[in-house]
């Protein structure tokens, strides 16, 4: 099994500065105005999603409750991103003059583009890839359907470019999975924040789950857990076959990405939360059980106790990821 390399790699990444990457060679172009605005069906389904998640939610808490502490639990991942946005939004009051930064974010994924219309102060976008001559060529042509004026910074989350105070949302969607140094990472948002200040971060697939590698699950459900049970040398072995995973479509190929550069916080459930413990407040916390993990359980149980006895518990094998919404606590100490 990995476990002894995941967590030599993890003990690295968490001391160490998220890197960054330079401006890609072909410029990003802006969409029009009306890309991927919802059908009508899919908005009426946004709207409903609080009450039908709800719904769902007290089987699940009685199942799996007792995995995190203070945590919601939900199975899959339907309904969960309209009701989480309903309680961002009771809970942060209105947009109108926040400030507000969205990491891992250039100008043309859904979240920055979601953010375009609400009457907010600053939109700052944050990424480790350099798409600034994108942007400034872009900006016009963004400026003309963003409310707020408009910034992008090449920048890492345990290194903000952004002064204190000076931020009063933070939201990131399928990010913080891939930051290595979140310690560091969660100090920084807090000094970014102003008092009060909100975030809402979702994240996943956790590592530690069926698929948490973002790639290995496209070999069939018996495979989700071979970045954990197989031996360093043969997990690298199969992530590298290319054969195979070209047989499989460019877009299960192209995932390999993330664990051919091992870019991931390796961390589990309990930890993300133990991470931002000293700064932040709980709000809302949505852990998301994962059916594939719950479908190898069932089929694979002597792969599934091998898991567990090496030191791994339930948690992490099942919770396939985190919605949390946090407040930052009182002054930090100088």
């Amino acid at each position: 099994m990995r476990l002894t390399e995941i967590e030599a790699i993890k003990a690295a990444h968490c001391l160490a500065s998220q890197p960054l990457y330079p401006a890609p060679e072909t410029a990003l172009q802006p969409l029009p105005a009306h890309h991927g605005r919802p059908t009508l069906k899919r908005r009426l389904l946004h709207s409903l999603s609080p009450w039908l998640l709800a719904n769902k939610m007290p089987r699940w808490q009685r199942e799996f409750g007792h995995l995190l502490p203070d945590c919601r639990f939900t199975c899959g991942y339907r309904f969960t991103e309209g009701w989480v946005d309903r309680r961002f939004k009771q809970v942060a009051g209105s947009w109108q003059g926040q400030r507000v930064l969205l990491p891992g974010s250039h100008f043309n994924t859904q979240e920055a583009r979601r953010w375009f219309p609400r009457p907010v102060k600053a939109l700052h976008l944050l990424d480790i890839v350099d798409w600034t001559p994108s942007f400034d060529t872009a900006k016009p042509q963004l400026q003309a359907i963003c409310q707020a004026p408009l910034s992008f910074h090449h920048g890492t989350l345990d290194h903000l470019p952004l002064p204190d105070a000076s931020i009063d949302l933070i939201e990131s969607r399928a990010v913080l999975e891939h930051v290595g140094n979140l310690h560091d990472s969660a100090t920084e948002m807090a000094r970014v924040l102003a008092p009060g200040g909100l975030m809402l971060h979702a994240f996943g697939p956790l590592y530690f789950t069926h698929g948490g590698d973002h790639c290995i699950a496209s070999l069939g459900l018996a495979h989700g857990f071979d970045h954990l049970l197989l031996d360093d040398a043969d997990y690298e072995h199969q992530l590298r076959d290319q054969a195979t995973f070209d047989s499989l479509g460019k877009e299960a190929s192209d995932a390999r990405y993330w664990a051919l550069q091992r870019i991931f916080s390796y961390l589990r459930p309990s930890e993300y939360q133990q991470a931002f413990a000293p700064h932040f407040g709980t709000v809302e916390s949505l852990a998301i059980i994962n059916p594939m993990a719950l479908a190898f359980r069932q089929q694979h149980p002597k792969s599934w106790q091998q898991l567990l006895a090496a030191g791994l518990n339930e948690a992490d094998l099942l919770v396939g990821s985190l919605i949390l919404i946090l407040k930052k606590k009182g002054a930090l100490p100088a």
